[in-house]
């Protein structure tokens, strides 16, 4: 059944929508059920729930919705991010999210203050956001969705950062955010640099009696994004077979390394032994240009710190996903902590217990 003509009311655009929303929300307000607006765009009749499925359409499909909502196709396609990859023809597919993926609860206060309606649902490449405006935490359905950040003002600092650092780096910064994400899982995992002040007081905050896998990306984001800028210093010297301190013979990690543990103002943990998830960051990131060669290459041309990155080794195909998939770094969150070693081309993991166990912070 095709689209016969706009519906009588429209609802705004809320940018990054899922199609599955957009549809609940645009059928509510008109007194349709979800499955009623399916069926105009060429789909069988059937209830959709946006927080587990999504709508992907054909671009007949998605001119049909158009013609329903009252909006243009590039309107619906800035606004819903599952439009831009519209297939050919009119199929139109209900489709569970691949494990990973999924979306989040529009920001309650935003949702409140447009009053028209329920509240969108938003694709979702990690299981979080943050709404700037409101100051508030986005988790994933199923977990605390909304959380005030009124009391800590540096994660929504460090989402702005975020935002600035992505914009810079380009592409190649999800892939540090999610190494540096890496890193903070394993100290949070081993109990690493976990009493520090910052961790502490923002799990106190939180009212949090007890460690909860749902806040930890909360508690350590500052901290990822600090260390990602971190990464991305030294990587733009790898580019151009430059170590961190722009010398050509040596890379000096150890001065690396002790100038992260400055800028996180971690220094002493990281000396305890927090500098191991570093230094496998580091083996995997490790410069294989010759010597010979890094000496006689160009230098970096001027302004080559404001230039977007090209991706290196071993992020040369870049992909888009949850962070710990994303990552070089094999451990999981909420998995038991395995200590890895560097052979060859590969990690190797192994039970880390007694590793943890006995050393200094740990």
């Amino acid at each position: 059944m095709g689209a016969l003509g706009p519906l009588p009311l429209s609802v705004r655009l809320v940018a990054g929508e899922s199609v599955a929303s957009f549809i609940g929300r645009l059928a509510a307000a008109n007194g349709l059920q979800a499955a009623d607006v399916v069926g105009y765009v060429g789909g069988a009749r059937r209830e959709i729930d946006p927080r587990a499925v999504e709508v992907r359409l054909g671009e007949a499909a998605v001119e049909d919705l158009s013609v329903l909502a009252g909006r243009t196709v590039d309107q619906l396609r800035r606004a819903l991010p599952t439009v831009r990859r519209a297939v050919r023809g009119n199929a139109v597919r209900v489709v569970v999210w691949p494990q990973g993926q999924g979306v989040l609860q529009q920001c309650e206060i935003c949702c409140r203050a447009a009053g028209d309606g329920p509240p969108a649902w938003l694709v979702a490449v990690q299981a979080f956001d943050v709404c700037r405006r409101h100051a508030r935490w986005l988790g994933c359905a199923g977990s605390r969705s909304q959380v005030s950040l009124a009391e800590l003002p540096e994660v929504v600092l460090a989402h702005e950062r975020r935002r600035r650092f992505e914009r810079r780096v380009g592409p190649y910064g999800q892939a540090l955010l999610a190494d540096a994400f890496q890193v903070a899982v394993y100290w949070w995992s081993c109990f690493q640099m976990a009493s520090t002040d910052g961790w502490a007081r923002r799990e106190a905050v939180l009212g949090l009696t007890r460690r909860r896998l749902w806040a930890v990306p909360l508690v350590v984001y500052p901290e990822v994004v600090t260390l990602a800028e971190a990464m991305a210093v030294r990587e733009r010297q790898r580019c151009y077979g430059r170590g961190f301190d722009g010398q050509t013979t040596r890379w000096h990690t150890g001065r690396w390394s002790r100038w992260v543990g400055e800028r996180l103002g971690l220094s002493e943990e990281l000396a305890a032994g927090g500098e191991r998830a570093l230094h496998l960051w580091l083996m995997a990131h490790r410069n294989s240009v010759p010597v010979v060669a890094r000496m006689t290459g160009s230098p970096p041309p001027p302004g080559y710190r404001a230039q977007q990155m090209r991706s290196l080794v071993p992020h040369r195909r870049l992909v888009e996903g949850p962070w710990e998939q994303v990552s070089c770094l094999p451990w999981r969150l909420g998995e038991p902590m395995t200590s890895v070693t560097w052979e060859g081309e590969g990690f190797l993991p192994r039970t880390a217990a007694k590793r943890c166990r006995g050393r200094a912070g740990w």
